[in-house]
C-alpha cells in the first residue's frame, strides 16, 4: 500500500509541474481517503483548494489530517507532533475564514 501512496504523491507532484492540477488533486485525494500517514497530499490539497476558494474543501481535508495524525499515526514519530499543530492551525486559520 505504502508504495502506491507514495508513487501517487510522486505522480501528482509532476501532474501539478505540468498543470494538471485536477488530475493530481484526485491522486492526493485518494491518498487521503486511505488515510496515508504523510503531510504532502493534505498540504497539497488544502493549498489548492484554499487558491480556487474553494473553504469546504480546504476544511475537510484539514480536518482529516488532525484526524489521521492525532489517531492513526503512532506516538513516537518524530514529526508527528509537529504536523499534529500545523494542521490544527491552518484549521483555525481556515475556520475563522467562514466568519
Amino acid at each position: 500500500m505504502e508504495n502506491n501512496w507514495v508513487n501517487r504523491n510522486l505522480k501528482g507532484i509532476e501532474l501539478e509541474k505540468e498543470g494538471k492540477i485536477d488530475k493530481a488533486m484526485k491522486l492526493y485525494e485518494k491518498n487521503i481517503e486511505e488515510e496515508f500517514d504523510g503531510s504532502h497530499p493534505y498540504t497539497r490539497l488544502a493549498i489548492i483548494y484554499s487558491k480556487k476558494g474553494l473553504l469546504d474543501d480546504e476544511i475537510r481535508v484539514l480536518k482529516k489530517a488532525v484526524w489521521v495524525f492525532d489517531n492513526v499515526i503512532y506516538k513516537e514519530r518524530g514529526d508527528r507532533s509537529q504536523m499534529l499543530d500545523k494542521f490544527k492551525k491552518r484549521l483555525e486559520k481556515a475556520n475563522k475564514k467562514r466568519l
